[in-house]
């Protein structure tokens, strides 16, 4: 049977075949094919497996470098950076950029059927591929050959890449030597480090040399050796035949510099200022990890982690070596703590991980749809799936559908991430104050809500009443109100204690500092200034003016922030008032029975065990549970108006199709049920989307503030029946519209 091929696959596979004709020798591809299979499918086994151990080897070193250092020196430097690496990413982005028009520039100008835009794609997809791989440059400038096939002719594709790479290269080389004198020369280093720098400059000068004299003489290195190896008998027949295409490139190169002289100086001064670019990332990236670094100090880092880039290439990713070399680098040579080199590694190699998932998305794009196309031919049962109307209408309008997806995604993420937010905020206070010490907390006649200066009406007099109460071992006035957080998102707790009291009952001592005295002094828990980066001697802004940090304290526990509380009542206007009362039994097993007096002392007064608050925060808020209905209601609306919208503009376009459906026979109800099927499968897409992107909310908000977000299995069922129940009523309508067409005016609609 004869298979049908678009016009354009068939178009490029005869120019292909006429190119190859054109450029290869007859007769070779019959000796390329009477290679064994099981000898290709061993060579590919064993380059897997040694792609695999270099890998792990990489892998291995880059835990051992991080052990040593230590995860949290390590994690408070990357903090340091925050948004800065933006500026990394984007002076990364720029070294592309540099080496694009430098690619560009080597091809000559008549053969130049390529865009910028074009040229930066395929860079960015072979650089990926160079990245990942064990092979290195040489599968990935086959990649940058077979991206730029279609627009550049390989006669004058293959020689562009290898003058550019010749070019850079020989920058690379020149980088190298100038950086190692530099430090030869500027700092005291010992013997071992000495000596391997010489080697370095020795090796380096030597190649400078080895390509000057090359030039000058145009010594063709690769058709030497294959006519040196061909009269020992050892060269293979098809590299053989390939002498005369190997002898013309490298005639190629050679002439370039006398055929494009401006195109020459063009590429060598971008590969100069991709070299700069790389030297400022290094040293803002210093700047950002808090050191103050020298532009010398920057140009030596970049310049000898190159030497690490080229002598491990076969390490994917390079993995392990980078990072372990340049923590060597700054710390044997330049005097840098290890944290620093590991930090700046990682930091820079997240932005070339980044421009990587970039070109690897270039890859995927390109590559794709034949893919697609080869899976289908090779899997019928594919084949007749993809057929069937539901999937082929989803796909028809790809855009579409992923706007309607991603308008189900949203109605989850506001679910589940506010859901989880609200109770996670809620099940953290209530933990924080269940664990300060004290079983038991009394409160004012009426009080209501979690906090605030409304609830200041417990007589602080009652303190010396509950400790004379027998089986009370401490008891401590605490006063607690809201105060707008310094970020300008949400509020934050803060607590007024008695210090020497509030010490005695909940165990808390200063690490740091000293002790609560009294006016505007304020002491914080060791997470507290781990996140805003804080010092004993700093200011934090309450209550709209500074307030002194004295101390820090430990363990955490009740609000991260404490004043005194003398100061809070003034704060307040609650004098000799405080919103509890904190106590502590003698023995914790019988708060019971020490809970049973108190309310007899005091009956009107609000008694709760602390080993409660937990589920009293999460389920004492009544505007909570509103709020929550109020979200879930949002949600729906959202997913049933989008799938509404996309599902009628679906029934709007295939009036014809609907048309012809029903003048083949197909039932009101299978027409409906297929609008349904669709809707329903763009709803399971877009919560399963929506619960991704909260996941990822989540580690986000978690990472940058000190919030809690807990995501409950529960929610994510409600949000899973939410976006299928409104889309499914979504559809509806479209549905049954579609159902009640009449076929004649179906098939007669323009």
């Amino acid at each position: 049977m004869r298979e049908n091929y678009p016009r354009s696959e068939c178009i490029a596979l005869i120019e292909s075949r006429e190119e190859f004709a054109k450029n290869w020798p007859a007769g070779e591809t019959e000796e390329l094919s009477e290679e064994p299979e099981s000898t290709t499918s061993n060579s590919r086994r064993s380059f897997v497996w040694l792609q695999t151990l270099a890998f792990l080897l990489g892998l291995g070193l880059l835990i051992f470098v991080i052990n040593r250092v230590g995860v949290q020196p390590l994690f408070d430097a990357l903090l340091r950076v925050g948004f800065g690496f933006f500026v990394i990413l984007g002076l990364s982005g720029l070294r592309h950029f540099l080496r694009t028009i430098a690619m560009r520039a080597a091809v000559p100008p008549e053969h130049r059927r390529i865009t910028f835009r074009q040229a930066f794609a395929a860079r960015l997809g072979g650089e990926a591929i160079s990245f990942l791989t064990f092979t290195g440059p040489l599968l990935g400038e086959a990649t940058k050959v077979a991206l730029l096939r279609k627009r550049v002719p390989l006669t004058y594709g293959v020689p562009a890449l290898v003058v550019d790479n010749l070019l850079y290269n020989l920058s690379v080389v020149f980088f190298v030597l100038s950086g190692a004198c530099v430090m030869l020369a500027r700092y005291p280093l010992p013997p071992p480090v000495y000596m391997v720098l010489l080697v370095i400059a020795s090796v380096a000068a030597l190649g400078i040399l080895i390509a000057v004299i090359a030039a000058k003489r145009r010594v063709m290195l690769l058709t030497w050796i294959i006519d040196r190896l061909a009269q020992l008998r050892l060269s293979p027949k098809v590299i053989l035949k390939r002498r005369h295409h190997i002898y013309n490139l490298e005639s190629k190169v050679y002439d370039f510099y006398k055929h494009h002289p401006a195109a020459f100086f063009l590429m060598i001064v971008c590969n100069l200022l991709a070299h700069a670019a790389s030297v400022v990332e290094v040293y803002l990236a210093l700047q950002m990890l808090g050191f103050q670094p020298q532009v010398a100090q920057a140009y030596i880092i970049e310049s000898l982690t190159k030497v690490i880039n080229f002598a491990f290439a076969f390490v994917p990713g390079t993995i392990g070596v980078y990072e372990g070399g340049t923590e060597v680098i700054l710390q044997k040579g330049l005097g840098f703590t290890p944290a620093a080199g590991l930090a700046l590694a990682l930091v820079r190699k997240a932005a070339i991980v980044s421009w990587t998932s970039i070109g690897l998305l270039v890859l995927t794009w390109r590559t794709l749809p034949n893919a697609w196309h080869r899976i289908l031919d090779r899997s019928p049962r594919l084949q007749r799936l993809m057929d069937s109307l539901v999937l082929s209408n989803i796909a028809h309008r790809p855009a579409r559908t992923a706007v309607s997806i991603l308008g189900t995604a949203v109605g989850v993420l506001l679910i589940v991430f506010t859901v989880g937010l609200a109770r996670g905020v809620l099940h953290e206070r209530g933990r924080r104050e269940s664990n300060i010490g004290a079983e038991l907390m009394i409160r004012a006649s009426g009080s209501i809500g979690l906090g605030g200066g409304a609830q200041f009406r417990l007589p602080t007099s009652h303190v010396a009443e509950l400790a004379a109460i027998p089986g009370v071992r401490a008891a401590t006035p605490i006063g607690q109100t809201f105060d707008k957080s310094d970020s300008g998102f949400g509020q934050r707790l803060i607590d007024g204690i008695e210090y020497d009291q509030y010490a005695n009952l909940a165990g808390i001592t200063i690490r740091e500092g000293r002790k609560l005295a009294s006016g505007d002094e304020a002491i914080i828990d060791p997470e507290w200034q781990r996140n805003r980066n804080a010092n004993v001697g700093d200011t934090v802004r309450l209550f709209e003016r500074p307030f002194k940090i004295v101390g820090v304290y430990e363990p955490p526990g009740g609000g991260r922030i404490k004043v005194p509380l003398k100061t809070i009542q003034e704060q307040e206007g609650a004098e000799n008032r405080a919103s509890a009362i904190l106590i502590a039994c003698t023995d914790p097993s019988k708060q019971e029975e020490v809970a049973a007096q108190i309310l007899q002392r005091f009956p009107d007064d609000q008694l709760i065990f602390t080993r409660d608050l937990p589920e009293i925060y999460a389920s004492g808020v009544p505007a909570l549970n509103v709020f929550i209905k109020v979200v879930v209601g949002v949600a729906a609306a959202i997913s049933m108006l989008v799938i509404l919208l996309a599902m009628y503009t679906t029934v709007t376009e295939r009036t014809r199709q609907i048309g012809i459906l029903k003048s083949l026979g197909m039932s009101k109800t299978s027409i409906a049920w297929v609008i349904e099927q669709e809707a329903i499968i763009v709803s399971v897409l877009g919560v399963a989307v929506g619960v991704l992107l909260t996941m990822l909310a989540r580690a986000a908000v978690m990472r940058v503030t000190s919030l809690t977000i807990e995501i409950e299995p529960r929610w994510v069922l409600i949000a899973l029946a939410v976006g299928l129940l409104g889309g499914t009523i979504g559809a509806l309508y479209p549905a049954l519209r579609a159902a009640r067409q009449d076929a004649v005016e179906a098939l007669s609609y323009e």
